[in-house]
């Protein structure tokens, strides 16, 4: 046998493989598929099981679960700041004397403590729900027949009853009030008036927190125990104070339907003061507000000392609905099905979203950090230790001396640097039990008129405060016009204005200076002239007072100003109600506030003016 000539072998093997280099490469895959053998039976295959080891690492072997990759994970995150508690709290934008309009806000969990919503959104109304003063007064008979003075009991309900008094209407008569009228009726002679009663031990106060004395009525009635019916009636008198939430000042804008506040935190490094300027009601959240170094709002009356964090945890993958898997034999969240959004080619933030969670979400993790509650923390030092031991210091997530919103934290609005890595836990409440209407106000355009309308659902009765169907008493007023009795046979009848129901409160569009004519346009809002049958003309007002600059401003000169962006085409709504919430310390809080919620487009008044009609229509 010749003997083979290995270097003619390799220069061959050597022209072979150039050849392969320039020829096109036909790409290849591996599949691996499980066949299961049925004989008329369908559920061995339906089960999917799996009996060769081998599949599985086949499997994996696909997926590149069996290659490693040079990087780390995180194990460790080390987290060094500084915390302190809310302590000041401003109703409304600061103004020329921030710190004067300031009260202290108590920590959480001490008394007089309540949700930032409460002290934000709670008013008194100008008539007590008469619900509420019944409920007032049921509770004082109980605490004086538990000690067994029924005389006095008596006596309350005899000198301070349950009674409405009659409101006219413009009209003639009195105006329907079906709710109180009921509940007057209901507790008349049974159950003392607790709005009453309060007013009148209000004026025996000894600035002590007891009573120089009682009322003539309950003096006669308690005789000799005068002085244990006294103490009873403080501990009665101090219930009732805080029975509802009382404000702390005047947050709420009626020129921007919208409520404003500030409160304040104090560091080592200087005040930060969280700005709030569009709260529209509901539950507070951290991106409400924005945060600045001023102004200082003052030092509370015993500032607490900041707290120093050093914390070290472990880091977590951050998990999500709808997320993807990370390892082959996981099933994923099907609740979420993240391949069914649609988003073209111009919908940035759908693909941008998709993209995240279909392809970077395995890459994120997350630093669990316990914060004292109703707090303003900053972060100075953020340290993650991966399993090779190498430590990395992560920066903050935007650039310390830019100026701008962000995303994903409170947006610093003066000095940058130092509220660049702010943390703020708000002493909010998850959820808020919100109660039927007090009053109802519907805000909307009606293009065919040129005007904007604020409707009265839902207004507080006069004299009992209890919510009345506002619509129902419009009704009761004909919006037939008269007809002349020297009409003969004319066939159409002149209008110079087409009637609307007195519930419907015009808004003309006017300048916000009157003698600057660069000025921009807001809405006021103006009287409806109204005709009696009687031929005499009348100036119909708001009845309640979401459509008033102020609770207690006078309907009839009163001229509300709203700024015409926030009357959208789509309208909004206007809502005051009872509003419920649980404190920290496991008690409950009650207020009333307001809420503004999105409306249902615009709507159409039938007004016009300079109409020619048959008789008898309008």
């Amino acid at each position: 046998m010749a003997e083979r000539n290995w270097t003619i072998a390799a220069e061959a093997a050597s022209l072979t493989l150039k050849e392969w280099r320039t020829l096109p490469v036909i790409p290849s895959w591996s599949r691996l598929e499980p066949m299961t053998l049925t004989r008329g039976d369908l559920g061995p295959g339906a089960a999917a099981l799996v009996a060769d080891p081998l599949w599985m690492i086949g499997r994996q072997w696909q997926f590149d679960e069996l290659r490693g990759e040079d990087a780390g994970s995180p194990i460790q995150a080390t987290v060094i700041g500084e915390t302190a508690p809310l302590t000041r709290f401003h109703a409304g934008l600061p103004g020329a004397d921030p710190a004067g309009a300031t009260v202290d806000l108590p920590r959480p969990g001490t008394p007089g403590s309540i949700p930032l919503e409460a002290r934000v959104e709670a008013e008194l109304p100008a008539v007590l729900p008469l619900r509420l003063r019944i409920q007032a007064g049921l509770h004082l008979l109980r605490l004086l027949r538990a000690g067994g003075f029924d005389a006095v009991a008596t006596a309350a309900a005899g000198a301070f009853p349950v009674a409405l008094e009659p409101v006219p209407a413009p009209g003639g008569g009195v105006v329907s009030d079906p709710v109180g009228e009921a509940r007057a009726r209901l507790a008349g002679g049974r159950v003392p008036d607790g709005a009453l009663v309060a007013a009148a031990l209000n004026a025996l106060d000894d600035g002590a927190g007891g009573l120089s004395g009682l009322p003539p009525p309950l003096k006669d009635a308690a005789g000799e125990a005068s002085a244990e019916v006294t103490r009873i009636l403080s501990m009665w008198l101090i219930w009732a104070h805080s029975l509802l939430a009382s404000p702390n000042g005047k947050s709420w804008n009626p020129h921007r339907l919208e409520h404003a506040f500030a409160a304040q935190a104090s560091l080592g490094d200087g005040p930060v003061v969280v700005k709030v300027e569009e709260y529209t009601g509901g539950t507070l959240d951290w991106f409400h507000g924005d945060l600045a170094a001023g102004p200082d709002l003052g030092a509370a009356a015993d500032p607490p000392v900041p707290d120093i964090i050093h914390d070290v945890t472990l880091p977590a993958p951050v998990r999500f609905a709808g997320m993807a898997s990370d390892r082959l034999f996981a099933f994923e969240d099907s609740r979420v099905y993240l391949g069914g959004i649609e988003a073209g080619r111009t919908d940035l933030a759908r693909l941008a979203v998709v993209e995240f969670s279909l392809a970077y979400s395995v890459d994120w993790f997350v630093v669990p950090l316990a914060l004292p509650y109703g707090s303003v923390t900053r972060l100075d030092t953020v340290r993650v230790a991966d399993s090779f031991g190498v430590v990395i210091g992560l920066p903050p997530s935007r650039e310390a001396t830019s100026p701008g919103w962000t995303v994903f934290q409170s947006t610093p609005v003066t000095d940058t640097t130092r509220l660049a890595n702010m943390l703020l836990l708000a002493p909010t409440v998850p959820k808020v039990l919100e109660g039927p209407p007090l009053e109802e106000v519907t805000l909307f355009r009606d293009e065919m008129a040129n005007l904007a309308w604020g409707v009265e659902r839902v207004v507080p009765g006069r004299s009992s405060g209890e919510p009345v169907p506002r619509a129902r008493q419009a009704a009761t007023v004909s919006l037939v016009q008269p007809v002349p009795d020297d009409l003969g046979d004319a066939r159409v009848v002149y209008r110079l204005m087409t009637p609307v129901p007195e519930n419907w409160m015009p808004f003309v569009a006017v300048r916000d200076r009157p003698n600057d004519k660069t000025a921009h346009h807001i809405l006021e809002r103006r009287p409806m002239l109204r005709y009696r049958p009687d031929r005499q003309a009348e100036l119909v007002n708001p009845q309640g007072t979401i459509l008033l600059t102020a609770s207690d401003a006078d309907p009839a000169t009163d001229r509300l100003r709203i700024a015409e962006e926030e009357v959208p085409r789509e309208g909004v709504v206007v809502v005051r109600a009872f509003q419920q919430a649980r404190t920290e310390d496991g008690g409950t809080v009650l207020w009333i506030g307001r809420r503004v919620r999105t409306g249902r487009g615009e709507g159409a008044s039938g007004l016009r003016f300079d109409t020619a009609l048959p008789p008898g229509s309008v």
